[in-house]
């Protein structure tokens, strides 16, 4: 039963329709998924609920991580060693990360836009422009040049947005041939 527990699958009888639905299941979902993009449209869609999500996250609370910044420099308030102080320390660290994420989904956000109007470009007939341009490639190289940005928003953003991007693109090519070849 731990082997089944630490492989994700209940402790259920194993001749059960439960057991082998759920083993069923746990077969295709694995966490490289996480890495394998459907498509463009459903990382925006994606990037904009996450945004949305920790933006209510973060109106949820009495103040800002501006304010909770602030607060915590007043030791007279917020004595050392205190509780008080404590929880304020715990939940800055909780804005942080929504923080974090927000940044990441609103970076996703202007990098798609930038892919969008790439693909654009290219299927109004302007190749020469993208390929001159390379929009995306600027953006990532002034990302990477800039140390504020977290590695990981980069890494997202470089190459599961870049991967989408190359197929994008490459779909465009192909039925802008196929439709060349056909005529």
């Amino acid at each position: 039963y731990l082997s089944r527990a630490l492989r994700g699958y209940t402790a259920a009888n194993p001749d059960s329709a439960a057991f082998v639905t759920m083993q069923h299941a746990a077969f295709f979902r694995t966490c490289r998924d996480i890495r394998n993009p459907i498509n463009l449209r459903n990382e925006k869609g994606a990037m904009q609920y996450l945004l949305n999500v920790v933006a209510a996250a973060l109106e949820a609370y009495p103040c800002s991580l501006a304010q909770d910044v602030a607060d915590l420099m007043d030791e007279d308030a917020y004595p050392m060693f205190s509780n008080r102080r404590h929880s304020k320390i715990q939940v800055r660290g909780e804005k942080e990360v929504l923080a974090h994420f927000a940044l990441w989904a609103q970076t996703a956000l202007d990098v798609i836009d930038v892919i969008e109007k790439e693909r654009g470009q290219l299927e109004s007939g302007k190749e020469s422009s993208v390929n001159s341009n390379l929009q995306f490639d600027k953006v990532i190289q002034a990302m990477e040049d800039n140390d504020d940005i977290h590695f990981t928003i980069l890494r997202y953003c470089s190459d599961v947005l870049g991967a989408l991007r190359k197929d994008a693109l490459q779909t465009i090519r192909r039925e802008r041939e196929s439709n060349l070849n056909c005529h």
